[in-house]
């Protein structure tokens, strides 16, 4: 029986338990439903332990909120949040909190699953540990216009670096959504190259599905849900007002951003929680564009070539690397070259087909959750049975108890 064919419960030998009953892991940290596909799959492969939920203490959160003050809610808001998420305090207080909890609890799992770097799973964790990001402090750090992720002072930095590399050391598997993120923490953090996997990400529930593509040369999307001019939103209007001068046909539908100004030919749907409709939007479009200037990923992209649709995006982060042949991509800000890339696949339908068939082949070859999640099952295997290994060379090297004879 190969790796692949393996029941779900051939794992538990690895990690030294009874070869009968499933892993039992604990899944935590701050993108664990980013990725429901990704999520199903744990589910069905372990059962998942769910510790007591980790809460700041209110004195703390509430220091927060009083040294983060500015008179502008925007600039407050984002001073808060830097505290709460990207400070060294807030790092030890979750790591400190969630070590008890694993401690008080180690009996009942096997292995730990973390989404994110923004604490550690304590500091005696004897089991099994694995990590899951999209990016790390370094790169988001030296990202301009992600000001929420700057360091205050180098004093900071250096305090946050050393606890976030100390997270991915430690983990048996860190795995990555693109080797532009593995490549920034095997040198950034000294960690071995053979514990980093860039897997890529896959596509949300229902994208990969099969229909007739129809490539309509007006209709471009945007989806990104947060800060619309750090999302490329502006650079986005800028390029469409070019677009239009010479399109007055085009239309440019915009999702997950609430309270846009009219605009001629620009349809707004705010917030959208319905995936049919984000799926059929997608469907419908003759391109999907993204020329955010703070995403390392993109998976927005990934979903787009699900659906044969092309792509446009900036050139920042792993968005190059996740377009590849199956779209444009263009410098980042650069709102002229983003209406020259648009304009032409909206006058190009055979180009534009071409590219949607390039794009759905990087979805079912690389970009999908069941290639992903084999290469992750597979890794997660290696590393159990390396740990496994250890363990026994050391139970066999240990002394014997005193006074017994051999």
């Amino acid at each position: 029986m190969n790796q692949q064919s393996q029941p779900p419960d051939a794992m538990a030998g690895d990690a030294g338990c009874a070869p009968n009953r499933r892993l039992r892991a604990v899944l935590f940290g701050s993108g664990r439903g980013i990725f429901p596909p990704l999520a199903e799959r744990f589910a069905q492969e372990f059962e998942i332990v769910h510790l007591p939920e980790i809460r700041y203490p209110r004195m703390l959160l509430g220091w927060f909120l009083l040294i983060s003050f500015h008179p502008s809610r925007k600039t407050w808001y984002r001073r808060w949040r830097h505290w709460v998420e990207h400070s060294p305090l807030s790092f030890r207080v979750v790591t400190r909190a969630l070590g008890r909890a694993l401690q008080r609890h180690r009996e009942e799992y096997d292995l730990v699953l973390h989404f994110g770097a923004q604490c550690a799973p304590g500091r005696d964790l004897d089991k099994p540990y694995f990590v899951f990001t999209d990016s790390c402090r370094l790169l988001s750090s030296r990202n301009p216009h992600d000001e929420v992720c700057h360091f205050r002072s180098q004093g900071e930095e250096r305090q946050w670096l050393a606890l976030e590399a100390e997270v991915y050391r430690k983990a048996q598997r860190v795995f990555v959504g693109s080797r532009f993120v593995k490549d920034a923490i095997t040198s950034g953090y000294g960690v071995p190259e053979r514990q980093v996997i860039a897997t890529g990400f896959g596509a949300g529930l229902g994208f990969g599905e099969a229909f007739t593509k129809h490539y309509d040369g007006r209709t471009i999307l945007y989806i990104g849900k947060g800060d619309f001019e750090k999302k490329g939103g502006m650079v986005l209007l800028r390029a469409f007002e070019e677009v239009r001068r010479q399109r007055p046909d085009a239309v440019l539908h915009i999702v997950g951003q609430p309270d846009l100004a009219p605009m001629p030919g620009v349809v707004s749907h705010g917030f959208v929680t319905d995936r049919e409709k984000v799926l059929t939007l997608m469907r419908q479009a003759h391109i999907l564009t993204l020329p955010s200037l703070v995403d390392r990923f993109g998976i927005v992209l990934v979903e787009a070539m699900a659906c044969w649709t092309p792509c446009v995006s900036s050139d920042y982060g792993a968005m190059p690397e996740v377009v590849g042949n199956a779209g444009l991509v263009v410098p980042c800000g650069d709102s002229a070259a983003l209406a020259s890339a648009l304009l032409a696949l909206l006058n190009d339908p055979q180009r534009s087909r071409e590219l949607g068939v390039l794009g759905r082949e990087r979805y079912e070859t690389r970009y999908n959750w069941g290639t992903i999640w084999q290469t992750i099952r597979s890794e997660i295997r290696l590393a159990l049975g390396d740990v496994a290994a250890t363990r026994q060379a050391r139970s066999e090297q240990a002394p014997a108890p005193f006074g017994r004879v051999s």
